[in-house]
């Protein structure tokens, strides 16, 4: 299994010699074997190894699972990074608990990884999980991007373990004696993951073919070549026909747009709204997951080529196409930034009210290397690069900070668009400030210069509370 791990890191670019490698580590037998193989191939791909373990908050056993990860990194001498989410207060409208999980473990692997220095984020996928992946798209209806599955590497996110099954992870904890936590919600089939594995895989394979497992991999390896060289051929025509139009919007002509042929005319639609929705141009953060802009509304779109002008469909995130003369535009609609400004001195330690927003609770951590770091929500700032007072402020105009692992500046106003800020929501984001500059944008990023790190004697916590 070490030779079949060595050769896709090596062949596909997984892992660059000298590397941080962030290795996320839920106590499973997947994630276990991960970190184990990971340190067995450090003898011959020089990297840096971390642990990341995230306490969702879900099950009564989940403390229990924090301290399994905890233990397990000390004893294998690797640095072990837990974050602590409430993920039930944290679900938007509209999403399920297990969605509001992935997407808050997702973002706070992103941001420890920037934190800590580490260029990968290892995922303890593997080949059954893939089948799984592919069979739940399907039944979904998904298109190629869907039914290709997980990726290998997707930004900074790699899947070393995808050329082996669950058999081959279970096998080689039992060689090396590895020992392991187990979910006992894995056995629900409550879950359509869990019956597509426990129920629907097992019938398939007894039924109707030995080997689908396999059989879904390679069609999921075919399609997402398929899908790589479709998006390449719709980037170049969305871009070629893109106009500006001065206010905002994205506007197609309408003409170019009917006569291009019709799967390269579904995703230029789908570009189109990710820019005017002020989205990045493809998600890379990890896993496919149904697209808020679904096939039904890319079809409404489409049919304006045949409408009338000032025909209109409203899409989500406030997005409204309509047919204007000859082009087809795609502006977002309703909303406004003219909330209120604020200032507000921060009280340290003890929590401020800001009225309208929230609170901000400020506390001295008394023992770093045993505290849960803080989740999405909260910030370590090193107290001795600090020069008080401390204010949480609205954004102004001009703002720009130098956010931790990005090595320049950034503008305030791009980081809310890369970070999927609503433009309504952006003057009640709280900036923190000293009186040297930002120190930390409230839930979003940490200024490189007050950041807190291993040297730092003094750290101050900061978390965004609800009122």
């Amino acid at each position: 299994m070490l030779d079949t791990v060595r050769q896709a890191v090596v062949r596909y670019r997984l892992i660059r010699p000298g590397e941080h490698v962030l290795t996320a580590v839920s106590g499973g037998p997947d994630s276990v074997a991960l970190l184990h193989l990971l340190l067995r191939l450090k003898d011959q791909l020089p990297m840096e190894l971390s642990v990341f373990h995230m306490d969702h908050g879900l099950r009564a056993e989940s403390a229990d699972d924090a301290a399994f990860v905890r233990a397990l990194a000390e004893r294998w001498g690797v640095p072990a990074i837990v974050v602590r989410e409430n993920v039930a207060a944290q679900r938007r409208p509209g999403e399920s608990t297990q969605e509001a999980a992935r997407r808050l473990r997702y973002s706070a692997m992103r941001r420890v990884a920037a934190e800590i220095g580490a260029t990968r984020i290892a995922l303890g996928h593997h080949a059954d999980d893939q089948a799984e992946t592919v069979l739940m798209r399907f039944l979904r209806g998904a298109g190629t991007a869907g039914l290709g599955g997980m990726r290998r590497r997707r930004g900074p996110f790699i899947r070393p373990l995808l050329d082996v099954s669950r058999a081959d992870v279970e096998e080689y904890c039992r060689a090396f004696g590895l020992e392991a936590r187990q979910d006992p919600t894995n056995l629900q089939t409550s879950y359509l993951r869990n019956k597509i594995r426990l129920e629907l895989l097992p019938r398939l394979e007894a039924e109707y073919n030995p080997g689908i497992r396999l059989a879904l991999n390679r069609m999921a390896a075919l399609l997402q070549d398929d899908d790589d060289l479709l998006d390449v051929l719709a980037h170049r025509a969305y871009r070629r026909m893109r106009r500006e139009t001065g206010d905002g919007a994205v506007a197609l002509p309408a003409a170019e747009l009917a006569r291009t042929p019709r799967a390269l005319r579904r995703r230029i639609v789908r570009h189109a709204w990710r820019e005017a929705a002020g989205l990045t141009a493809r998600e890379d953060a990890d896993e496919w997951t149904p697209a808020a802009l679904a096939f039904e509304h890319v079809a409404a779109v489409l049919a304006l080529l045949e409408g009338n002008a000032g025909d209109a469909v409203d899409l989500p995130r406030r997005v409204r196409a309509r047919r204007e003369g000859d082009f087809l535009t795609l502006r977002r609609v309703g909303e406004s930034d003219a909330a209120p400004a604020f200032a507000v001195p921060l009280t340290i330690p003890g929590t401020t009210v800001i009225p309208g927003v929230g609170a901000i609770e400020a506390r001295f951590v008394d023992d770093p290397e045993r505290a849960d770091r803080p989740g999405r929500d909260g910030a370590w700032l090193d107290w001795e690069k600090l020069a008080p007072p401390l204010v949480a402020r609205s954004w102004r105009a001009g703002d720009r900070m130098r956010p931790l692992g990005l090595g320049g500046t950034k503008k305030l106003q791009d980081l809310f668009v890369d970070e999927k800020v609503p433009a309504a929501q952006r003057r009640r984001v709280p900036v923190v400030v000293d009186a040297n500059g930002i120190v930390w944008v409230a839930g979003l990023r940490v200024d490189e210069r007050a950041a807190a790190g291993p040297a730092s004697r003094r750290i101050l916590q900061l978390r965004v509370v609800s009122l």
